[in-house]
């Protein structure tokens, strides 16, 4: 099991993050993005939104990442005001392959859900998931996650691909888990 803590990113952070993300969305996502934008444009466009993100990012962007003696190894972004009938919104839940299976991908995103609930405990929470992501669906169901949307793909970089909103009603009972 990896020790790890978790804070709440800052600026600094932008080009790790990136590094991260872009690695997951080239392993996790292989068959489903475009294979051009995933050979190099991906890259780029992730600094470019960590970056921003991080400095200059929206008053209801929450972002927390999981670090160890490895570096950063984990990070979720959460946006509180997105659709809020829904409630609050993960952007993103990425953790290193290296440590998959560890709990570090539970630990951010049952904290995301503590932070939802600290500003308001009946609010909900969620995310959005290629169907074909089967691992992390399967994750997300684990964790009290249900299926409450299936809607196509408009995301020019994924096109006629299926996508679930996984859906947490309470917060709060998430964050308990």
């Amino acid at each position: 099991m990896s020790t790890f803590a978790l804070r709440t990113a800052d600026a600094g952070d932008a080009g790790a993050i990136a590094a991260l993300h872009t690695a997951n969305w080239r392993s996790a996502y292989a068959d489903i993005l475009d294979p051009a934008y995933l050979a190099g444009p991906v890259e780029e466009d992730r600094r470019a939104v960590w970056h921003e993100r991080l400095t200059a990012g929206p008053d209801d962007l929450e972002v927390v990442v999981a670090e160890s003696e490895q570096g950063i190894i984990g990070f979720a972004s959460l946006f509180h005001e997105r659709e809020p009938d829904w409630g609050s919104f993960v952007d993103n839940l990425h953790s290193a392959a290296s440590v998959r299976g560890q709990g570090v991908g539970k630990a951010l995103l049952t904290e995301a859900a503590r932070r939802v609930a600290a500003r308001d405990r009946h609010k909900g929470l969620y995310l959005w998931v290629f169907e074909r992501n089967e691992a992390a669906v399967g994750f997300y169901r684990a964790l009290g996650g249900e299926i409450a949307e299936r809607i196509m793909s408009d995301w020019d970089k994924a096109p006629d691909e299926v996508r679930y909103r996984m859906h947490w009603p309470r917060a709060a009972d998430l964050a308990n888990r």
